[in-house]
């Protein structure tokens, strides 16, 4: 089955959200994804973050399955659960997903449990602007398609960057999923992305 994963970079363009909106493909969406796209479910690995935008009524109220690994979070807001443990590559358990330091590794776990084979990434940049500063928490530019989560939510990565932008501790974690153990042909359709050693693509190609 083929699938789109979206992520939160800032790939994910006006033009881009309107292709998402003409898909028939299922939609796998991290954090804020939900409020671009028709997405068949969403995970979020932050328990703020759920506790923020759990008073959006789209997210609240919105027809796609809703998850989290935090067992309090999930039956305080009544959402799916399940279990998060640290490991290489994707976890085979359909109970169990892997952290990967990010939702966004978590989110192509989950959607393989979906039996997605065939994933199209967007959104998954990997890379902040080269002005970017976590020592002195400026931006430099847009690290997501929405400009930057309320300061209360905001992550300043300081160490492991690249001289681009890159983010280089997250990219390791993906660095051991290897699709061919799993049966999976991964595309990145993020223009720029910082993680193109999965197969590169045009979304209009896979769409």
């Amino acid at each position: 089955m083929r699938g789109i994963v979206l992520g939160t970079g800032p790939s994910v363009t006006p033009e881009v959200i309107e292709q998402l909106g003409k898909t028939k493909l299922p939609i796998f969406g991290c954090n804020n994804a939900y409020q671009v796209a028709p997405i068949k479910a969403l995970l979020s690995c932050n328990t703020e973050w759920w506790d923020y935008y759990w008073k959006d009524e789209a997210l609240r109220n919105g027809d796609f399955e809703k998850w989290t690994w935090d067992k309090p979070t999930s039956e305080r807001l009544g959402i799916s659960y399940i279990r998060g443990e640290w490991g290489d590559g994707l976890s085979t358990d359909p109970d169990v997903i892997y952290y990967g330091h990010s939702s966004g590794y978590q989110l192509v776990n989950l959607a393989y449990h979906y039996g997605v084979r065939e994933m199209v990434l967007i959104g998954y940049d990997l890379r902040y602007p080269k002005g970017y500063n976590g020592m002195k928490q400026q931006a430099g530019g847009d690290r997501h398609y929405f400009d930057e989560y309320p300061k209360a939510l905001q992550h300043w990565t300081k160490f492991n960057m690249g001289q681009n932008g890159e983010i280089n501790g997250l990219l390791e974690c993906y660095r051991t999923i290897k699709p061919k153990d799993y049966g999976l042909n991964i595309i990145n359709c993020s223009p720029g992305t910082a993680l193109d050693f999965f197969e590169l693509g045009t979304l209009s190609d896979w769409i």
